[in-house]
């Protein structure tokens, strides 16, 4: 039986609750996980600078996962400690591709230049205004979003009807099928189709291997948390990957283990019993190493 020394959790719909709360027994839990010698990770397709309240608000030190995997960085100071940013030529030809199709396209700068995200006309801009109010001061007008695509951007947030997305994410992956990832968000608050574009390669999983490199942790001894479509491929690399009971059956489907709800703990409640079995944090891997060692 795995003993687990690294949590890698989602935030949205899986530690938070739908309210966007965190509940005092799930930070009972992140608290006992960290005293029994595990590292808790975020892992989200937040921004960073979304991400970081959350992480702070957890007393979080250990590092984030953002951008659904492209960034991980400290939130202590921000520093960047791994990134995968789109290359120029595929943002470029990527972001022409989708406003020749007539989508809306928000275009993130790279991570190492800053944290803003451009847009091209004032009814974008009132659009976040009116949906998501807590992002529009990060947003900004750029006369010439080409020429941000040229800087290699972090991503590429393309809005659309679901006929154009279908269309942009069929002819992507047909015309560029090794540059880019895409994460496919279905319709939002605002009745629009919106997909991620990422740098090829960039998903949660990449992120939570970096981290658990950065500690030694075998991927055997990793659990995964989450709740959506950005979430599988973590769920199926973690040696323990969980789905919340509130997640589609396509993902609880695919999962080791189905939790309940956010907003019944369900993190909480599954820290809490491999805690109660031994079966997490260093100890738990000394066990194990040691029973090895007898046979």
């Amino acid at each position: 039986m795995n003993g687990y020394r690294l949590l890698a959790c989602d935030i949205d719909g899986t530690l938070l609750r739908s309210d966007g709360t965190v509940s005092a027994r799930t930070l009972g839990a992140l608290r006992l996980a960290e005293k029994l010698g595990a590292v808790v990770a975020l892992a989200t397709g937040r921004r960073i600078a979304s991400t970081t309240p959350i992480a702070r608000r957890l007393n979080l030190n250990t590092p984030c996962i953002a951008h659904c995997g492209a960034v991980v960085y400290e939130p202590a100071d921000e520093s960047i400690l791994m990134s995968k940013q789109i290359p120029k030529q595929a943002a470029l030809e990527a972001y022409q591709i989708a406003r020749s199709a007539g989508a809306d396209v928000a275009v993130h700068e790279s991570v190492h230049s800053g944290r803003s995200i451009y847009v091209a006309t004032p009814r974008e801009l009132e659009d976040v205004a009116v949906h998501w109010p807590f992002m529009l001061p990060h947003y900004q007008l750029a006369e010439d979003l080409e020429g941000v695509c040229r800087t290699d951007p972090g991503q590429l947030c393309v809005t659309a009807d679901t006929d154009v997305i279908t269309g942009l994410i069929r002819r992507w992956a047909r015309q560029m099928p090794e540059a880019l990832s895409t994460v496919d968000y279905g319709i939002m608050e605002n009745g629009k189709h919106m997909v991620d574009v990422f740098a090829h390669g960039v998903d949660k999983a990449l992120g939570v291997a970096f981290v658990a490199d950065l500690h030694g942790i075998a991927r055997s001894e990793t659990i995964a948390f989450g709740d959506s479509g950005n979430d599988i491929e973590m769920i199926l690399h973690a040696g323990l990957g969980v789905a919340m009971g509130n997640a589609p059956a396509e993902i609880r489907g695919i999962a080791h283990k189905t939790a309940p709800s956010n907003d019944e703990d369900g993190v909480a409640q599954v820290i809490e019993e491999l805690a109660a079995c031994g079966r997490l944090g260093r100890r738990a891997r000394t066990e194990r190493d040691a029973n090895a060692r007898l046979h």
